[in-house]
């Protein structure tokens, strides 16, 4: 017995010397795909560390285009060359996927956060399907409208409680020769933007049932919208629909703003960094939560929750799994927020700029619902051709009542296909 445990001893002391020799462990590599070009150098400060951390080597595959990007992971899902890890979109935009078992669930990085009380259960709902989650939050965005505080100050204004505030903003801004509102075409999908918000801020039940093929496009409450959006085109309220929006090379949209050419944007939070990439200083960029046009609407906010997904056939997904609970630790998420200045995911993390903090306050401490936004909250075939419809409407905003209809055969087109 001594002999035998004698040699044990001598062997394991030659694999610990044969060890000592080969250096440390090489660490393991995980494709992560997005398309998101300009945050690439920010991916990289975060996933850095996890080489250190967890062992894992992270390659970086950037696209530019996000059709191009999308038909590329769609290609590789079902092989074992699929990314490890791979930016998506939530709601509607990731249940086909689910529903094909090509992502994996995601639940126990999950609960080792929510049982510690770190990150809100609720937070998974964007990513839940029959109660598993299937993704970890790349990002938490609202949408709200980003100013310049000192083309407001110069002009007496402050930001707009009211409807009535917000159209009394949006004139004079205009007649002091500032164009009031940012909108744009390019890239195809920020055409849903205002479309989206006009809706909420007059009717965010009829939103929801719209969404869901539960209400019409042709319904007045459309109809309605349309028109207020075509009277404040008419009125010079919004950029020209062609001015680059900023996140694909050209930042036009967010240099008028800094240069107090442009008085307002309405988009997401992660917005804020390119406009202070663009030469307004940090502390002149204020937000606001548009108004509802109605004042006894209840509070809410439009919201964003993009996931990142591990892909089910993909050879690195046991390392993904690793990595998708460093992403969620309060190390990586602090260094995610203080990159990007996104709103935090967890609790342990703060807020890099007081304007993501006082937004954060607003909404929690004021109980504001949140809706998730279009791009998300209906189905992507309806979507995807719907930005063109509503591009289109931008571009002649006289052609709504055949906007309507063309939007409303696309809906019908996709429910009948559910029934």
């Amino acid at each position: 017995m001594k002999l035998k445990k004698l040699g044990l001893r001598k062997l394991g002391l030659i694999a610990a010397s044969l060890a000592a020799l080969a250096g440390p462990a090489v660490a393991q590599t995980v494709d992560f795909y997005h398309d998101k070009g300009n945050w690439n150098d920010a991916y990289k400060t975060v996933l850095g560390p996890a080489k250190e951390a967890v062992g894992i080597d992270v390659n970086l595959v950037p696209y530019a285009d996000t059709s191009t990007y999308q038909a590329a992971v769609r290609a590789a899902l079902r092989t074992p060359s699929a990314p490890g890890v791979f930016a998506w979109w939530s709601g509607y935009r990731m249940k086909d996927l689910v529903d094909a078992k090509l992502v994996t669930d995601v639940g126990e990085v999950w609960k080792k956060y929510t049982d510690a009380g770190l990150v809100s259960p609720s937070l998974a709902s964007a990513f839940t399907f029959d109660g598993k989650i299937y993704g970890v939050p790349n990002l938490v965005a609202y949408w709200v409208v980003l100013y310049n505080k000192k083309t407001f100050a110069e002009n007496g204004l402050e930001p707009p409680k009211t409807w009535e505030e917000l159209e009394k903003v949006a004139a004079t801004l205009k007649e002091k020769g500032i164009t009031p509102f940012g909108q744009t075409i390019e890239g195809r999908w920020p055409s849903f933007i205002w479309f989206q918000e006009l809706l909420v801020r007059s009717n965010p039940e009829f939103y929801a049932k719209l969404m869901t093929g539960q209400a019409k496009y042709t319904d007045p409450e459309v109809t309605a919208v349309l028109k207020t959006w075509a009277d404040w085109i008419g009125k010079g309220y919004f950029t020209d629909p062609s001015i680059a929006f900023g996140t694909s090379g050209s930042n036009a949209m967010a240099g008028q703003l800094a240069q107090g050419k442009l008085g307002m944007i309405l988009v997401g939070t992660w917005y804020a960094n390119t406009i202070v990439q663009s030469g307004l200083d940090a502390k002149d960029l204020g937000a606001f939560i548009m108004p509802n046009e109605k004042a006894d609407l209840p509070k809410s906010v439009i919201f964003e929750a993009g996931p990142l997904l591990i892909a089910s056939a993909s050879a690195q997904k046991e390392d993904a799994l690793k990595l998708a609970d460093y992403w969620m630790s309060s190390k990586a998420q602090q260094a995610w927020v203080d990159a990007q200045d996104f709103p935090p995911i967890n609790k342990d993390v703060k807020a890099k700029s007081p304007l993501i903090a006082d937004l954060v306050k607003e909404i929690n401490d004021g109980g504001y619902t949140s809706i998730n936004r279009f791009w998300e909250a209906t189905p992507p075939q309806i979507a995807e051709a719907a930005v063109d419809e509503l591009g289109n409407f931008m571009l002649h905003p006289e052609t709504a009542p055949q906007v309507q209809q063309n939007l409303q055969a696309l809906a019908d087109k996709y429910w009948a296909t559910q029934k």
